[in-house]
């Protein structure tokens, strides 16, 4: 019965392991919970030795205070470096390799192979029955590497000058634990082993040092507040959030308000929390948007949900209310976080922003309608800088600039062109007697009359007074001539009023004509030559027309 017993004891204490290190607790929690058990079991196993006197029941019992005991350094090595702030040392890929002593130590003891770690010889006096083989020194030797390693680190720790007084308090506190620990476990090497036959009886100097140690740990800790600091930094993290936070737990039971929820709602710590309570604080149409939240959270309890209100307080605050589900590691709910933040100031900046945002559209509108009115003028600036103002046609300087360009391209690529110059035979003669308005009139008629015999591509334009020219692109002599001869004649066919009656006034032209077929690449050289050469050519033409009698077309002969 007694393994049934012990079965019981391991059973409750791996439960006892598992409820505490799956709680929401502090990492130093558990590793000094840890390091707890290790110093139990040891006084733990050393009274059971002592309750019964077979022999294989005290070795058993002997053994795993051993156990306990192969496992104090490497606990402790644990514990302090948590203590003092260098749990970075403690990683997986490192945990193994710091282990490699400790798990040494305690296949030895549980293997103990020949009784060469223990052994019990029940034919000798009861205080030199318990027999220490040579493997029990490697559990020794391992414990003294721990504890000198523990101790290098923690006068390290103590020399530096950059610590923080609370650290420092806390190497001082592990440092002093540990000389204790060493005196009683020294002391219980000597008088238990060395010298146990000056004694009358077995003296547990580790149990009472470690129970020592355990109890100025405890203290230390306890008057520092060493676990407490994780939950006094998140409670004053959390109450000094902007955020209003509410928590409950899986049965809607309150288990923490912070202190900006406080004065928006009336609720306490313990509270049932009432979705129906909470809505009636607030006005109706808040009060409906706050059931609705909370209806959609029972119909979707997995689903982060949010929701806007316009609480009408003095003055009117903005708020967003989250209910977001709180989940353990298996993905279940186990409780849900309410919160309130205040969105007044960016609601407030939002709308400024899209006051300022329709101002600066207006000005947008505004802007894009005088670029246009602005475009439209310079539209009409360069029309009129390169037209004439009476006839609507080209003018002299823009003629030449076009010229200029269009005969290098002619040139190169060898495309025929065509010239034009005419003017009105007799023009003064029907000012003097018609006046200059009736004039005017006789010239845009004229101009009208011409352009609706020309091509899209063709420029005309007023060289000056009643003299014209016109420039055919891709026009070789045959075409020219044919298209003379129709300007010609639709002029001549013109009619224009005389302002006198019924009167009508019919003009003719006179036509110098030049065709380009033949090029010159060496004219590339100074076109701007070239073309007064071709303008004088066809000029020429005009002033024989002139002279043979007018109303006539020359073409040019030097072309």
């Amino acid at each position: 019965m007694i393994w049934l017993d012990f079965s019981m004891f391991l059973m409750l204490a791996v439960l006892f392991l598992y409820v505490f290190s799956s709680s929401t607790v502090t990492v130093l929690h558990r590793i000094y919970l840890l390091l707890h058990v290790v110093f139990i079991m040891w006084p733990l196993f050393q009274f059971a030795s002592q309750t019964t006197s077979e022999t294989s029941y005290r070795l058993l019992y002997l053994s795993a205070s051993y156990l306990g005991l192969s496992l104090l350094g490497i606990g402790w090595f644990v514990f302090i470096l948590f203590l003092t702030g260098q749990s970075y040392v403690i990683r997986k890929s490192r945990l193994f390799v710091l282990s490699i002593p400790a798990l040494i130590s305690v296949t030895v003891v549980c293997w103990n192979p020949n009784g060469m770690f223990l052994t019990i010889n029940d034919k000798l006096e009861p205080l030199k029955q318990l027999q220490h083989g040579p493997l029990f020194w490697i559990m020794i030797g391992q414990l003294l590497l721990y504890l000198s390693v523990s101790l290098v680190i923690l006068i390290y720790k103590m020399r530096r000058k950059d610590e923080s007084a609370r650290q420092r308090k806390m190497v001082r506190t592990a440092l002093i634990g540990l000389f204790m620990l060493a005196f009683f476990a020294f002391a219980d090497l000597f008088v238990n082993i060395y010298f146990i036959a000056h004694f009358a009886r077995y003296i547990p100097l580790i149990s009472v040092g470690l129970a020592s140690t355990a109890t100025y740990i405890v203290n230390a800790i306890s008057r520092n507040r060493v676990f407490d600091i994780i939950q006094i930094v998140q409670r004053d993290v959390v109450n000094t959030m902007s955020t209003g936070i509410l928590v409950m737990d899986e049965n809607d039971i309150i288990l923490e308000v912070n202190k900006v929820m406080k004065p928006i709602l009336r609720l306490r710590i313990g509270d049932f929390f009432q979705p129906a309570a909470l809505a009636a604080q607030f006005k109706d149409d808040t009060a409906k948007q706050l059931l609705a939240l909370f209806e959609a959270q029972r119909s979707r309890p997995m689903e982060r949900l949010e929701v806007e209100l316009n609480m009408e307080i003095n003055p009117i605050r903005h708020a967003v209310v989250q209910s977001a589900p709180i989940l353990d590691g298996k993905k279940r709910i186990i409780g849900r976080v309410l919160t309130f933040q205040d969105v007044t100031e960016l609601r407030m900046l939002v709308e400024e922003t899209n006051t300022q945002n329709e101002l600066l559209q207006q000005r947008n509108s505004e802007l894009l309608l005088m670029q246009d009115e602005l475009y439209q003028a310079n539209k009409k600036l360069e029309h009129m800088a390169i037209t004439d103002g009476l006839t609507g046609c080209y003018n002299r300087r823009y003629l030449l600039q076009q010229l200029e360009a269009e005969i290098v391209a002619n040139i190169r690529y060898g495309i025929p062109f065509s010239l034009f110059i005419f003017d009105l035979d007799h023009f003064k003669t029907i000012n003097d007697r018609f006046g200059h308005l009736t004039g005017d009139e006789v010239l845009c008629s004229t101009v009208d009359a011409v352009r609706s015999v020309l091509r899209l591509t063709d420029v005309l334009s007023r060289f000056g007074g009643e003299e014209f020219t016109v420039y055919l692109p891709h026009t070789n002599k045959e075409q020219a001539e044919l298209i003379a001869e129709q300007v010609k004649m639709t002029v001549e066919q013109n009619k224009v009023p005389s302002g006198v009656g019924e009167g009508t006034i019919s003009v003719t032209i006179s036509m110098g004509v030049i065709s380009i077929d033949r090029f010159d690449i060496s004219n590339l050289n100074d076109p701007k030559s070239y073309l007064r050469e071709l303008m004088a050519q066809a000029d020429a033409a005009l002033y024989e027309a002139k002279y043979n009698g007018r109303n006539r077309i020359v073409k040019s002969k030097l072309a």
